[in-house]
């Protein structure tokens, strides 16, 4: 029956009133599964005999896997990672169809022929030609990470090859176990036959960023050790989420790849989501410079890079924004349109991203180009080549330097304009004799071939005068690589995280506290595939002060290492109150949540020092999971929240106030410049 049009507009008004009162729907990741009992009802008899007989198999498994004397850590992870990817089905219940169970008891079974294979002192997964599965354990957490190959037959071992690396598109029933079978049953969507194809696992389905950025980099050294590969013919190329990762990595690594290729996906979080921007805190939509391309595209400029897009796919837009974000840097990108398809490849154009994928491979990344071209937002892979910023006049803003290199051994020169930057490295330096930076002359004496030629302006300041520096110059408390903000980088180099140990200021605190660490727990293990790794404040040595990054929750009577750490912190924080920014919060209600240099850790020579994190995890919380765009940072360097409130959709509270550091790590109104 039609509906009036008058009342068709009260019942829209009205639902849209409900929905603005209603908190938003939250799309889990993983999405819930099936019960197992469920699904095994409907297996065929063999398979369900196999299934049924698994808990009594896996036991055994389990067993004989402790007792087994690996001769590395690679053999372990070989194996182990097929245990991991059961057990994680098994805890989370991640079932959503009957042939998911057949999953399960074809992992036992292979991990139970490996530990026979290793036995006998073989490893045939290793010499596999087609598809093969494989595991690493992760610097970040400790955990097993699963990767595939694909080595196409006849392909010479004995020698360096390329590395081909594709990256996966969102797939929300694709963890640990299921990614393994498939990726040890489906060829790769490319498969060139003069390369090997690496299949990172990517922590799950988290649009390769943070932890899942960094497990690209991890799978390809754990390739490294045991199959040659020739890092200078290294091409990176994914699709859909997969694509939205290529152009991400690529263009923050430029350095690492011959040559890049994305298809569909996302690069410019404005543009795809549509949200609009004032409905959002101002550092969140600042934030986004950490993660979408268009920021630091312009070091695509040096290496090849090809876009593709389905003719009719709803995310053809990200290859048309990356055709017109490098057209503005001086680059035509070549943009190859599958006639007529929705979202995937057709063959002729696979033909022809792989020949020019094939060219890049066969021309390989210069050792030394005579022009380099830098863009960064952050500290965080802010090299390209030999050349890398060591400091910014303001992070999360772009900054810039183009170079070149002429002249020959003995009297090279080098010739550079910058913007936003305040210190630089010029690396593989022997040689250089002259060095002219944004139209100033720095003459430069015997430059030894093993360090790194370093420029700073005077001061670290934004107009400062540039001048050659020693290293000792720049040892001043700064953001530096390795330490630059926000809260989320802390979760890409090796943490751990110290939870509360007693009765904290208040009962609110405390609550908030015991929350936080509960959801980040969960949230590390459903979306980063690991268990958290977390020391009792006792079992943090000088070791792992000097190693990893210190996650605290808590306050200074709950947790003795925020007590340890609070007298260099930029904050002050008593029964009294909580005083930063110069504002003073209530202490019983208030928490800080915070990233800052851990005064613990003292920097070395080897080290820049690490972070200490204060009541935080990584700030995209489960709401961000409706779609791979949202998941990027959410709170900036520090904020403060409300821990009487309920936790938010996109924050753990309701944060009150909030900002970014400035280059000096304080914390103040020059540290809050929108």
């Amino acid at each position: 029956m039609a509906i009036p049009l008058i009342a068709s507009l009260v019942v829209m008004v009205a639902a849209a009133a409900v929905a603005a009162d209603s908190p938003p729907a939250i799309r889990r990741l993983p999405p819930p599964g099936t019960p197992a009992a469920d699904l095994a009802a409907k297996l065929k008899p063999p398979n369900r005999a196999a299934w049924d007989a698994l808990p009594d198999r896996l036991a055994a498994l389990r067993q004989r896997f402790a007792t087994t004397p690996f001769a590395d850590d690679a053999d372990r992870a070989d194996v182990g990672v097929l245990l991991k990817a059961v057990d994680f089905a098994l805890d989370q219940g991640e079932w959503w169809q009957p042939a998911d169970l057949d999953h399960g008891v074809w992992a036992v079974a292979e991990a139970e022929a490996r530990l026979d294979a290793l036995a006998r002192g073989e490893r045939p997964w290793r010499s596999a030609r087609g598809v093969s599965v494989h595991g690493f354990r992760s610097t970040l957490d400790g955990s097993l990470q699963p990767y595939g190959l694909w080595i196409p037959e006849g392909l010479d071992l004995s020698r360096p090859v390329p590395l081909w690396i594709w990256l996966h598109g969102r797939g929300e029933k694709e963890t640990d176990l299921h990614f393994l079978h498939q990726r040890a049953h489906k060829p790769p969507e490319f498969r060139p036959d003069d390369a090997i194809v690496l299949l990172p696992f990517g922590r799950y389905c988290n649009g390769w960023k943070g932890p899942g950025f960094v497990d690209v980099f991890e799978a390809r050294d754990a390739v490294r050790r045991v199959h040659p590969f020739d890092p200078e013919r290294t091409v990176l190329a994914g699709f859909s989420m997969g694509g939205a990762g290529a152009w991400q990595i690529g263009a923050r690594r430029a350095g690492e790849f011959c040559g890049v290729h994305g298809g569909a996906g996302f690069v410019d979080t404005l543009r795809y989501t549509g949200v609009d921007p004032a409905t959002l805190p101002w550092y969140e939509v600042r934030l986004w410079s950490t993660t979408d391309v268009p920021p630091v595209a312009r070091n695509l400029l040096n290496l090849p890079a090809i876009a593709y897009s389905g003719e009719v796919d709803r995310q053809r837009a990200a290859s048309e924004i990356m055709v017109e974000t490098l057209a503005a840097e001086g680059r035509t990108l070549p943009h190859v349109i599958g006639a007529g398809m929705p979202h995937k490849y057709d063959e002729a154009s696979k033909a022809e991203i792989t020949a020019v994928l094939g060219r890049a491979v066969a021309a390989g990344r210069p050792r030394m180009p005579g022009e380099v071209h830098l863009a960064a937002t952050t500290l965080a892979n802010a090299r390209v080549g030999w050349l890398e910023a060591l400091g910014l006049g303001e992070h999360f803003r772009p900054a810039r330097i183009d170079a070149a290199r002429s002249g020959s051994d003995g009297g090279l020169a080098i010739s550079a304009t910058t913007t936003n930057v305040t210190a630089l490295a010029i690396h593989d330096a022997g040689g250089v004799a002259a060095v002219r930076i944004d139209g100033r002359d720095l003459p430069v004496d015997h430059q030894p071939a093993d360090r790194p030629l370093l420029v700073a302006r005077d001061g670290l300041r934004p107009d400062g005068d540039w001048r050659i520096v020693a290293a000792g110059d720049l040892s001043a408390r700064r953001k530096r690589p390795g330490l630059t903000g926000p809260i989320d980088d802390a979760f890409t180099t090796p943490f751990v995280v110290v939870p509360p140990e007693g009765p904290g200021l208040s009962p609110e605190v405390d609550a908030f506290a015991r929350r936080e660490f509960e959801h980040f727990r969960r949230r590390w293990r459903e979306l980063f595939r690991g268990e958290l790794p977390v020391l009792a404040s006792a079992e943090v040595t000088s070791d792992v002060l000097r190693e990893k990054n210190l996650v605290l929750f808590g306050d200074p009577v709950s947790n003795p290492l925020i007590a340890r750490a609070l007298p260099e912190l930029p904050i002050g924080w008593t029964r009294d109150g909580l005083s930063i920014a110069g504002r003073t919060h209530p202490a019983a209600s208030h928490v800080p949540v915070l990233v800052q240099p851990n005064p613990l850790a003292a920097p070395t020579a080897e080290s820049p020092g690490r972070y200490v994190v204060l009541n935080s995890g990584f700030t995209f919380r489960d709401e961000a999971d409706a779609s791979n765009a949202w998941q990027n940072p959410k709170l900036p360097d520090w904020a403060v929240v409300d821990a009487t409130a309920p936790a938010e959709a996109r924050h753990p509270g309701r944060v009150v106030d909030a900002g970014f550091c400035d280059e000096a790590w304080r914390i103040g109104s020059g540290g809050q410049t929108r």
